[in-house]
Order: structure tokens, then sequence, then C-alpha cells
């Protein structure tokens, strides 16, 4: 049977917009897939992403999950500069002790044994750290999360290790932490060895 050329041109045209529809649903598919990849869905999740790429050092990669609120109070000495500035310039220099200094050894600890420490903020902690204009009710998009998404907030708060993350589009961003260099695996065996102790004292655990 000889097929007319109109019709075979038809045929061309309709197998190749089939073609077309097809690339055109893997590549949203894949997209989609990467646009998730970039976000942290959990806050130990963002623990994970975070110590990743600085480990790696890559700075490039690591800052969409860093949070980039601007500085405006001006007690701080840090007026003008962003948190993500902050917090990447003490992922770089490991030299840095207080606020915004990095550990990998401490941060991997987290992650590793100290992961349900992870929590929502408490409400007594949320009034007093977004209460106002000071503190973090400085950035007005995290002060409004505080008051109508509270539970999109998640802290870290043991050893005198301090990690705030807050959900901003969809995932997860780090905050703010200081005290990561506290938290290393010598005390935190010392502090492990306590509690059997103790266990063992007052007659077993469970």
């Amino acid at each position: 049977m000889v097929i007319p050329r109109q019709k075979l041109f038809i045929y061309k045209n309709l197998s190749m917009m089939k073609k077309i529809s097809s690339l055109m649903l893997i590549l949203l598919f894949s997209t989609s897939v990467t646009m998730a990849q970039r976000r942290a869905k959990t806050p130990l999740k963002l623990l994970k992403i975070v110590y990743k790429l600085a480990e790696a050092k890559k700075y490039d990669k690591l800052k969409k999950f860093l949070y980039n609120g601007k500085v405006s109070e001006k007690r701080t000495g840090m007026t003008g500069k962003t948190m993500r500035e902050l917090l990447l310039n003490g992922i770089k220099n490991k030299s840095k002790s207080g606020d915004f200094s990095y550990n990998g050894q401490g941060l991997k600890l987290i992650i590793d044994k100290y992961s349900d420490r992870i929590i929502p903020i408490p409400q007594k902690l949320r009034k007093r750290l977004f209460e106002g204009n000071r503190d973090f009710a400085q950035f007005p998009d995290l002060k409004t999360i505080s008051e109508q998404r509270p539970q999109d907030i998640y802290i870290f708060d043991y050893k005198s290790v301090h990690i705030l993350m807050a959900k901003i589009d969809k995932g997860y961003q780090l905050v703010f932490w200081e005290g990561l260099k506290r938290i290393n695996s010598k005390n935190s065996s010392t502090s492990e060895s306590k509690k059997s102790s103790s266990k063992t004292t007052d007659g077993g655990g469970e």
C-alpha cells in the first residue's frame, strides 16, 4: 500500500510531536527532582547538607542553604552584613571562635549522636528571640514565620551549642549557630560515661 505524501508528512509530524512531548515531560520531571534536591526537607537533612558542602569547600553550593537576612541591629557591630556572609566566614575561617564559628567534628557529632535534640522552638524561647525589633526579630521574614508558622522554626540547644534553622521557600535554611567547637568526641564520651555510671549508681536504667 502506498501512503500519499501528504499523509506521510502528517504521520511524521505527529511522531515528532510525540517525541517532543515525551522529552518535555522528562525535562520537567528532572527539573522538579533537581529543585527538590536543592531544598533541605528537614532540619537534620539541612545539617547533613551543610556538613557535606562545608567539608568539601563547595561554598557556592552551600550559599543557598544559609539564611541571607541583613543585620540591621546597630548594637551587634555587624550592621549591613548578611547572616549568610557571617556564616560563610565562620566556615571558611577555621580559627574563628564564638558566634558563627564552625567545627566539622562538632557538627558531625550532632548529626550522628544528638539529632534527637533538634526540636521545634519552644514557645518561651520563641517569644524571647522574636519579640520587639531585636535579635532575630530584626528580620521581617523570620518574625512573620515565628508568628504565623512557629512549627517551621527549629533549634538545637545542647552542651552550649546553639543552632537556629527555619523553613523558607519550602526548604530549611541555617539561620545561626554558635559553640560548635565546644562539642567534641572527648566531652561527648565523658558525658555518656557519666550518664551510664549515674544509671548504675541509681540501680540501673530501663
